[in-house]
């Protein structure tokens, strides 16, 4: 017991007042006529008695009272220890069901061995065990599983697409060993086959998990390891009557691989190619192909390659990539100018990028803003306009009508634009940005877009004008412009105002440059950068992609060709790998989906159909074996075990309970009072 206020217990000594009135306080005996002299003493015995009886009580209950004042205000607290409960045992089970425990040699599979070490360790606790399960490819939890609990558990478990979080199992453990009993054994249990992207994720953990104790079994082969993966495909070239596709196979383990690598458009015939890979090497394979079917109608073109079977691990034999076909087409570019030969400039650019591709047939045409009508927007493809008069006014409805049907419109700006037609393009919506101040000062392009990968644009001319130094290249005026909300800025001046901006309108596009197309405002189109820049403006006409990803990265594709429903404004139904179907959100030019589902094809339920592929990690299918001491000391870095020892004995010795008593002492002091009051009336009789 302590005190808060132990000053105040000084006040005891108030008890000497009660002692010193006892004491000298002397019996007065009154005078009384009695004839019986012998009764008289008997009497006077006898009240004398029973009165020093009734002053020692009194006197003992006010010293009472006075000491517990004292001690109610000194405010004491009684410290109560625990009591300490039974130990518990309490098990952390990290069961790896990625999709390398599907390696299988003669014998069985990783995974079935996985399951029965799982179980010998639960048979074998203790009987009023308590387990706690982590399937390692989804990081979710089962606590609190009796040993039949938890033998259900394990055997229900199923192999899941994907990489082990090993984050998500230290996580769960740390979590809830911080709750469990000072006196309770926590021991960790991790099954696994360690392969070096498990083993790459113990260097990134920074605190160490504290438990008891902890144990690892390693899942290996006695045999050396047979296995062979497709780990990467690319579309390098497109030829008149096909796709030429590089296929990377790894064969990153000890026995030499004679496969046959297979690859398939759709319904049509497969194309082989025998492989012969020698160990720990990685070898590329081009392979041509013929779509069969008309490219004009079909934009992207799923692509399953293979290999033959022959090793003890089938899922990564397989390899799914989706091509985006180009299309051979005429485009046709109206470069509409205020005054004669202001697009000279462009119109140069425009017929010197015409020759550089065969897959394409650029035409270009060059009219007055006085000669331009609807006829000639029905014409074009590409609307390119010098800059922004009044003499476009009584365009506006068919510039929005021209976006709106697929068409591309590409604004310069000058010093001297109509702000009455700025205002009605900006209306309508067809400026990506309203240009609000002219700025007469000299600046330069940032070297590179803030969209490197951008939808709608030539990603890979802008890698062009880099090359030509773009951010060299002076401008002596710009505007600054209001950015309409639904657009994109993808280029900017080293001063922080826009280069470009971007707008997706419909199936159409538009596109404001903040610079003229002369000489006025800057030297871009007189520069040689102005070919590629005519390039990124005109988007990715001839250039195939490929659209594959891997089952833990966000899938994106273009949706630029697709007709929308007017109930399809943010999101898109698609057929996911499993088979399910799905919502995806729409955001400006792409649809985005962060969960695939599996490994396989992923393809929209619109015309025309977009596909993507999804496959493995290109690392969770390396099978090769861990040394022993490797995984040792990874898991060294990651468990402390007398961390947890020293706190346990610590809580043991030292954490005790505080317990005021202040509400007992007020109780007594009470009850004494009133006693005191009762003995003081009734023996005075």
């Amino acid at each position: 017991m302590s005190f808060l206020e132990w000053t105040f217990l000084f006040g005891s000594i108030a008890i000497a007042g009660p002692l010193l009135a006892h004491m000298l306080a002397k019996p007065r005996f009154r005078r009384l006529p009695f004839t019986m002299l012998q009764f008289l003493r008997s009497s006077q015995t006898e009240s004398y008695s029973r009165r020093r009886l009734r002053d020692l009580l009194i006197l003992l209950l006010r010293c009472a009272i006075i000491v517990l004042i004292a001690l109610l205000f000194a405010q004491p607290i009684m410290y109560i220890k625990p009591k300490s409960k039974d130990m518990r045992h309490i098990y952390f089970l990290g069961l790896d069901n990625s999709t390398s425990m599907s390696y299988s040699d003669d014998s069985e599979n990783y995974f079935k061995k996985m399951k029965d070490s799982a179980v010998n360790q639960i048979v074998s606790a203790e009987t009023d065990a308590v387990f706690n399960i982590c399937s390692l490819v989804s990081g979710n939890w089962t606590h609190g599983l009796s040993k039949q609990q938890a033998l259900v558990e394990v055997k229900a478990m199923k192999i899941k697409i994907g990489s082990a979080d090993i984050e998500a199992f230290l996580s769960g453990i740390r979590n809830s060993s911080q709750a469990a009993n000072p006196a309770d054994e926590v021991s960790a249990m991790l099954i696994s086959d360690f392969t070096p992207q498990i083993l790459k994720q113990f260097l990134n953990i920074q605190d160490p998990v504290k438990v008891d104790n902890y144990r690892h079994e390693i899942i290996a082969s006695l045999k050396p390891i047979n296995n062979a993966s497709i780990v990467n495909a690319q579309t390098v070239d497109s030829a008149t009557d096909g796709l030429i596709i590089n296929v990377s196979v790894a064969n990153q383990n000890q026995i030499r691989q004679k496969r046959r690598l297979a690859a398939k458009m759709e319904t049509n015939d497969s194309v082989f190619i025998d492989l012969d890979l020698p160990p720990n090497q990685v070898k590329i394979y081009p392979i041509h192909l013929n779509p069969g079917f008309n490219t004009d109608r079909q934009l992207f073109v799923p692509v399953e390659l293979s290999l033959s079977s022959g090793d003890g691990l089938e899922i990564d034999d397989i390899y799914y990539l989706a091509v985006r076909l180009s299309q051979k087409r005429q485009i046709n570019i109206l470069l509409a100018e205020a005054n004669e030969d202001e697009m000279f400039l462009l119109d140069m650019a425009m017929r010197t990028l015409s020759g550089r591709s065969s897959d394409k047939v650029i035409k270009v045409r060059r009219i007055t803003f006085a000669d331009l009508s609807p006829a000639n927007l029905d014409w074009a493809n590409v609307l390119v306009c010098s800059s922004v008069t009044e003499r476009l006014s009584n365009m506006t409805e068919a510039f929005s009508n021209f976006v709106e049907a697929g068409g591309r419109a590409v604004f310069f700006i000058t010093g001297e634009p109509s702000a009455a037609t700025l205002n009605r393009l900006w209306q309508l919506g067809i400026l990506p940005a309203l240009p609000k101040k002219i700025i007469h000062e000299q600046t330069f392009a940032e070297t590179d877009p803030l969209e490197k990968d951008f939808f709608g644009v030539d990603n890979i001319a802008a890698k062009a004008i880099l090359n030509y130094r773009i951010d060299r290249i002076p401008v002596a005026g710009f505007w600054e412009c209001q950015q309409y909300p639904e657009s994109k800025c993808l280029w900017q001046y080293k001063n922080g105002s826009g280069f470009i901006y971007f707008r997706q309108i419909g199936n159409g596009t538009s596109i404001l440059v903040n610079t003229s197309a002369d000489d006025s405002l800057g030297a871009l189109t007189k520069s040689s950068v102005s070919v590629a820049l005519c390039q990124y403006l005109l988007g990715e006409y001839d250039q195939i992609r490929d659209y594959s990803f891997t089952c833990n990265q966000r899938i994106v594709l273009p949706i630029t060709d697709i007709n929308f429903n007017p109930d399809q404004k943010n999101s898109l139904w698609i057929r996911n790998c499993d088979g399910s179907k799905k919502r995806a959100v729409l955001t400006d030019s792409f649809l985005s989906l962060l969960d695939p589902g599996s490994v396989g094809w992923l393809k929209t339920f619109t015309e025309p159909e977009l596909y993507a592929g999804v496959n493995l990690p290109p690392d969770e299918t390396v099978m090769n074996k861990p040394a022993t001491e490797e995984v040792d000391n990874a898991l060294r870095r990651v468990f402390s075990t007398d961390a947890r020892n020293n706190i346990a004995s610590a809580e043991t010795f030292d954490i005790k309970k505080q317990k005021p008593v202040w509400i007992t002492l007020a109780w007594i002091i009470i009850a004494l009072l009133l006693v005191e009051s009762f003995v003081a009336n009734r023996l005075s009789r």
